[in-house]
């Protein structure tokens, strides 16, 4: 009895390690991950693929969308430019 004791003691505390080693590392974002490169020096872009690079090439949102719809793919705003509204 004392020998299954012992072996359910040592299987939890494995189990746990396992669980929080795993809760560690999901859902990280990190550093390690990078932006995807936009190029173009539109006002929007579509991501060509997930996680790849970005065609920055429309003027407005709704340009932008026009292209986008027909292939399933989705608008941003360009990363590089600003927010501010103001005219760069």
């Amino acid at each position: 009895m004392k020998i299954l004791t012992t072996f359910t003691a040592v299987a939890a505390l494995v189990a746990g390690i396992s669980i929080a080693q795993a809760q560690g590392t999901m859902g990280q974002t990190g550093s390690g991950m990078q932006a995807p490169q936009a190029t173009g020096t539109g006002a929007f872009c579509i991501a060509t693929s997930p996680g790849g690079s970005l065609n920055c090439k429309y003027a407005s949102l709704a340009a932008c969308e026009k292209d986008a719809k027909p292939q399933n793919l989705n608008c941003s705003p360009n990363p590089k430019k600003s927010t501010t509204g103001s005219k760069q």
